[in-house]
């Protein structure tokens, strides 16, 4: 008897997942994001000064998690796009709908 290797193909929504503990996102102000929807619902609450310390013109901070911790190249390239909370927020919410209709 031949035994078939079965092969698991790994869901893309893990990716939307939370993140383990040692790599949540803290903000400057020590708020935890967790996840790529946590970090679409802190950006309802963030503040600008919060916002620009992580996201300016020399560093995208939030890109650079996405990028490493959820590898999600193509996320971040967007991100990395802009330096404005609303269409950061509107990138990454874009994106879970996406994933999500998958």
């Amino acid at each position: 008897m031949s035994k078939k290797k079965t092969v698991k193909k790994k869901s893309k929504k893990t990716k939307l997942k939370v993140s383990n503990p040692e790599k949540f996102f803290y903000t400057v102000e020590g708020k935890a994001i967790k996840s790529l929807i946590g970090l679409a619902d802190a950006l309802d609450d963030i503040s600008d000064a919060v916002f620009f310390h992580h996201v300016n013109e020399d560093k995208n901070d939030f890109a650079n998690w996405v990028k490493e911790v959820f590898e999600e190249p193509s996320l971040a390239k967007e991100l990395e796009k802009t330096t404005e909370p609303m269409k950061t927020q509107i990138i990454i919410l874009k994106h879970i709908v996406k994933k999500r209709g998958k």
